[in-house]
């Protein structure tokens, strides 16, 4: 009995091990709370430059130094956007607060990721702001893997003022939401780390790789996160996908991009960008109902080695 007791006890602690070792990625938000400290240190002083250097880049997190060495953030680089967007800037801290203090509900979609992907690497989670360099972006290290939410494009809410953007960042953070981007892009890093065949795929040169490396990792934080900003290009898409399917299946094995995703404004004067991300997330969508992947394992969507093969078996354009 007492041998018995001891093995039951013995495998609790390993399962307990285990997914405390699952479990144990860290979610930085402290460069948050260092921007926030920097704006208000502009009350005192008008060197913006300085302050933001001594108090954001000076005192940055590891892991936001790597995104700052990578994307060249600078400290005037604050200096510009906040000259350039100061409502912005005001209206956004609110909800920038109330996301760095959602760690409970990060750690919820990542674990229901885990639940439906059970071959999932983690990655630790930066969060901050970095003058519109990038809204996610990875880092795959030697003994981690880093992710990066940049604040300026997933940190807005309705109350948050975007009328001194552009047309094409006004476009951009439409799609604005932290916990759907933090899920799209833990499937980036399965791309990258599975390697070989799997890399492959997501690599290549055609618009199809394009397509699905960017659809994909949408469709699946659409299915972990179904609540919050889909973007300009999702509601676009719906309204047109007839004609966008038919345009897309003459043109996705070409290795021209053309009007898919950013590029010249021109290309977007009467629709948005990025519509490849909405027709990968539905070519995913479909392949996941007609294969009844509803109750099981994500696997097929996210270890894809053969790109044609996936395309042909979502039967996405059957008909065309």
């Amino acid at each position: 009995m007492r041998n018995k007791i001891f093995i039951q006890t013995v495998c609790l602690l390993m399962t307990s091990s285990v997914f405390g070792q699952k479990n144990n990625f860290k979610i930085i938000t402290q460069d948050v709370e260092h921007f926030w400290e920097a704006f208000d240190a502009l009350k005192t002083s008008t060197d913006t430059t300085k302050v933001f250097q001594t108090l954001v880049l000076d005192r940055a997190s590891d892991e936001f130094k790597v995104f700052i060495k990578k994307w060249n953030i600078k400290a005037s680089h604050y200096t510009y956007y906040l000259r350039r967007f100061p409502e912005f800037y005001k209206t956004i801290r609110k909800n920038s607060i109330r996301l760095i203090n959602s760690e409970d509900s990060i750690r919820k979609n990542v674990a229901q990721l885990e639940k439906l992907y059970p071959n999932l690497n983690h990655a630790d989670i930066c969060i901050a702001f970095g003058n519109f360099r990038t809204g996610g972006n990875i880092a795959i290290e030697k003994d981690r893997n880093l992710i990066y939410i940049g604040l300026e494009f997933h940190g807005l809410d309705a109350n948050t003022y975007t009328k001194e953007f552009s047309p094409a960042i006004q476009d951009y953070v439409s799609r604005s939401n932290l916990f759907r981007t933090v899920i799209h892009e833990h499937i980036h890093i399965q791309h990258r780390v599975h390697g070989g065949k799997i890399a492959k795929t997501f690599n290549g040169n055609t618009l199809a790789h394009r397509v699905l490396s960017e659809g994909i990792p949408d469709f699946i934080a659409q299915l972990i996160v179904p609540h919050g900003n889909n973007g300009n290009y999702y509601d676009y898409g719906l309204r047109h996908e007839s004609e966008l399917k038919a345009k897309l299946k003459q043109e996705l094995f070409s290795s021209n991009y053309g009007d898919w995703f950013g590029g010249d404004d021109a290309l977007f004067l009467n629709k948005p960008r990025d519509l490849g991300y909405f027709m990968g997330s539905r070519i995913g969508r479909n392949y996941y109902n007609v294969n009844n992947l509803k109750s099981g394992d994500l696997s097929a969507l996210i270890e894809i080695k053969n790109l044609e093969k996936f395309i042909n078996e979502s039967r996405y354009f059957d008909g065309l």
